[in-house]
C-alpha cells in the first residue's frame, strides 16, 4: 500500500477509534454509575430502620383504605382492590387462623380449601381492626419499587451517553481546531503574506491538505523569484547593451558623417574610416547576436527542436577534430582524453552548434593559448559526460556582466535534457556538459 492510500485512511481510521473509545468510555461509566446506585440503594433498603418504615406506612395506607371505604365483615372483599393496588406488597389475610385471601391468589371462596397456615410464610403479622371493631390478622412483606430499578437503568444510560458525546467531542476537536487554523493561516497567505509558513501536524488527509497548500505556496514564491531574476536581468541586459551599444555606434555615426562630408585627406585614410565603420558594424552585431541569446534563455520558446540521433564517437571525434581547429590555428594545444564510446545520444546540430559557438567565443577571449585545452569523455550511469578544461589568460576574469552565453548553453541543454554546469577554480575553468544515452551500439 503506498503513502498516500495509507494517509487517505488514516483519518478515516482515526474518527473509527475515536468513536470505540468514546463508546468504550460511555459504556465503562453507565455500568459503573449502576452499580453504584444499586449499591446505595441496596444498602438504604438493607437497613432494619427502612423496612420498618416500609411497614407501617404500609399498614397506615391500609387503616386508611379500612375507615375511607369503611370495610366490614360484610364486605371484607374490598381489601382485595387494595392489594391489587399495593403492587409492592405480599399481604396475607387471615380470620381466626382461616386465610382469606392473598395478595397473589386475591380471594378465597368457601368452598375452596386454604393451604396458607397462620404465619406459615414465616412472615410477621398484625392484627388489623375493620370498620365495625373486627379483628382480622394480615400477614405482610414490602418489595422494593421496580420502578427504582428503571430508573437506575436510564441513569447509567444518561450518564454513559453524555460521556460518550463529550469525549467524542473533545478528540473530534483537536482535529477541528486544526483545520480552523488552517483557515486562518490561509487568510493570512491570501492578504499577500506568503512568507507565512503554514502549519503541518499528523499524518493524515487533513496534513496532505496542509502540505499542498504550503507546497502551491513555495511554488507561487519560487515563480514570484524567478519573475523578479528575469526583470533584474532584463534591467542589467538593457543598461549593459544601452551602454555598449551607445559607443560604437556614436563612432560609426561620427565616422559616416566624415565620409559623406568627404573630410578625409587621401584614399588612405578614407579606407582607414571605411575599416573603422567596419570593426563598429561587426561590434554592433555581436551585440545584437547576444540580445538573440538573451531571449532564448528568458523569452518564450516557438522554435521546435529538430533531434536527430547520433553516436557518441562521432560526436566526440568531430568536437577534437574540427570545432576547436581555430584554437589550434592559432597556437593552442588540445589533449583528449576520450574512453570507450559505445552509446548514442539525441541532439539538434544548430542549437548544439551554438553552445560549442558559445565555447569556442570565451576560449578566444580568456582562454591561455599557453597552456593546453583538455577534453575529456566518458559515459556512466546511462549518461555521457564531456569535460571542458583551460588556463585563464592572467589578469583577465571569465565573469561577464550577466553571464547571458553561459545560460543560452544551460537552456539549450536543458532541452536536450541533458546538463550544463560551470566553475572558476584558481587559473582553471571547468565545463561540463551531460546528454542521457538512448542505447548502445553493438561491437
Amino acid at each position: 500500500m503506498s503513502i498516500e492510500k495509507k494517509k487517505k485512511r488514516k483519518l478515516t481510521l482515526e474518527l473509527v477509534l475515536m468513536t470505540v473509545i468514546s463508546l468504550i468510555a460511555g459504556v465503562f461509566v453507565a455500568q459503573l454509575v449502576e452499580d453504584i446506585s444499586l449499591q446505595l440503594m441496596m444498602q438504604k433498603i438493607g437497613s432494619d430502620d427502612y423496612y420498618e418504615r416500609q411497614t407501617q406506612d404500609c399498614l397506615d395506607r391500609l387503616l386508611n383504605f379500612i375507615t375511607s371505604n369503611q370495610v366490614t365483615e360484610q364486605n371484607i372483599e374490598l381489601l382485595a382492590s387494595w392489594a391489587q393496588k399495593e403492587s409492592n406488597v405480599y399481604v396475607v389475610f387471615y380470620r381466626d387462623v382461616e386465610a382469606l385471601f392473598s395478595s397473589n391468589t386475591i380471594f378465597f371462596t368457601e368452598d375452596e380449601e386454604v393451604a396458607i397456615p397462620l404465619n406459615g410464610t414465616g412472615l410477621p403479622y398484625y392484627d388489623v381492626s375493620l370498620f365495625d371493631g373486627t379483628i382480622i390478622k394480615a400477614e405482610l412483606d414490602c418489595y422494593m419499587d421496580p420502578h427504582l430499578f428503571y430508573l437506575v437503568d436510564i441513569a447509567g444510560y444518561m450518564m454513559g451517553g453524555i460521556v460518550f458525546v463529550m469525549l467524542l467531542f473533545l478528540l473530534i476537536h483537536q482535529k477541528i481546531r486544526y483545520i480552523n487554523r488552517l483557515h486562518q493561516e490561509l487568510k493570512i497567505l491570501g492578504s499577500g503574506n506568503l512568507e507565512y509558513t503554514v502549519t503541518i501536524r499528523g499524518n493524515d488527509e487533513i496534513t496532505g491538505l496542509a502540505e499542498g497548500i504550503e507546497n502551491l505556496k513555495n511554488g507561487i514564491l519560487d515563480q514570484q523569484l524567478m519573475k523578479d531574476e528575469a526583470e533584474k536581468a532584463n534591467m542589467e541586459l538593457v543598461t549593459a547593451m544601452s551602454h555598449d551599444l551607445r559607443t560604437p555606434l556614436t563612432s560609426l555615426i561620427g565616422y559616416l558623417e566624415l565620409l559623406t562630408m568627404q573630410r578625409y585627406e587621401d584614399e588612405a585614410q578614407m579606407q582607414k574610416y571605411l575599416e573603422h565603420c567596419r570593426e563598429k558594424a561587426f561590434q554592433l552585431k555581436k551585440m545584437s547576436d547576444r540580445l538573440f541569446e538573451y531571449f532564448l534563455v528568458y523569452g518564450k520558446r516557438d522554435y521546435q527542436y529538430q533531434f536527430h540521433t547520433i553516436t557518441c564517437e562521432n560526436l566526440l571525434e568531430d568536437l577534437c577534430n574540427s570545432q576547436f581547429f581555430d584554437w589550434q590555428e592559432q597556437g593552442g594545444t588540445l589533449i583528449c582524453q576520450i574512453d570507450a564510446l559505445s552509446g548514442i545520444i539525441q541532439v539538434d546540430s544548430e542549437y548544439l552548434q551554438r553552445v560549442i559557438d558559445n565555447l569556442i567565443s570565451n576560449l578566444k577571449k580568456y582562454g591561455d593559448l599557453n597552456q593546453p585545452l583538455e577534453i575529456m569523455a566518458y559515459e556512466k550511469d546511462q549518461t555521457l559526460s564531456i569535460r571542458i578544461c583551460n588556463h585563464i589568460k592572467p589578469m583577465h576574469s571569465l565573469k561577464e556582466s550577466t553571464q547571458i552565453g553561459l545560460r543560452t548553453c544551460q537552456r539549450i541543454m536543458g532541452e536536450h535534457k541533458g546538463s550544463f554546469s560551470w566553475s572558476q577554480e584558481g587559473e582553471y575553468f571547468i565545463v561540463e556538459l551531460t546528454f542521457p544515452l538512448l542505447c548502445f551500439t553493438k561491437r
